[in-house]
């Protein structure tokens, strides 16, 4: 299995909104949950990484669940690498408002969202061009390795079982082809605080509590008052 980090830049404009937007979120979350024990802050913190990750892949969820598209430079990366590839190709996504954008980026290929035994079967038959799935739908068990042996992560999972788990559904015994998986990392967001966690191998919780120090830490020495607590027990 090979990786390769694919960096999207998000340009200086877009950044820029980017990290106001961070700055945004991780004050309005300090102010909310400064006070709370340990383990409730990172258990919070997944909303707050959630909100910057639906950022960094291009559409940002409202107070009324209503998906907002911000940009498509994620989007654009995709299409590179699905013309580029040798096989179907397995896209893992992390928001349901991925879905239709994905579709929509890649006309003229026949994309399917993993759903049931059907998809499967027609994914390895070769009748699919893409397959959308999420990380926790197909981590276990599956038998995909006859479909294709490219994987591209739209939006990375914190949690290093489901990573691994999922990678795994191609590369397995019987695949006959090296597995390629693509990362795309919105250049200088939480993406890269999440390649991190997963490298670090720590639990979900830690590197939640991790990524949320570092960030508030930042806008501490930016003239922010900041209370971090310590390691979850």
């Amino acid at each position: 299995m090979i990786v390769h980090d694919v960096p999207v830049d998000l340009g200086r404009s877009l950044l820029g909104q980017y990290k106001d937007f961070e700055k945004e979120q991780v004050l309005s979350f300090q102010e909310a949950h400064g006070s709370e024990p340990t383990n409730v802050i990172a258990n919070s913190a997944a909303g707050l990484m959630s909100k910057l990750q639906q950022f960094a892949n291009g559409a940002v969820y409202d107070e009324e669940k209503e998906a907002h598209e911000i940009h498509d430079k994620k989007l654009e990366h995709l299409r590179e690498i699905v013309e580029a590839a040798q096989s179907p190709v397995l896209v893992f996504y992390q928001f349901i408002s991925d879905i239709p954008r994905i579709v929509e980026a890649l006309k003229g290929y026949t994309v399917r969202k993993y759903e049931s035994d059907k998809d499967l079967t027609a994914w390895n038959a070769g009748e699919i061009d893409v397959l959308l799935a999420h990380p926790a739908s197909t981590a276990y068990g599956l038998n995909m390795q006859d479909g294709g042996h490219y994987i591209v992560w739209f939006g990375l999972t914190w949690n290093l079982e489901l990573y691994q788990q999922a990678n795994a559904r191609l590369h397995r015994q019987g695949q006959k082809a090296p597995v390629q998986v693509y990362r795309l990392l919105a250049s200088d967001t939480v993406d890269y605080k999440v390649r991190e966690a997963l490298s670090s191998k720590k639990g979900v919780q830690q590197s939640l509590l991790d990524a949320l120090k570092e960030m508030l830490s930042f806008y501490e020495k930016e003239g922010q008052s900041v209370d971090v607590r310590g390691d979850v027990q």
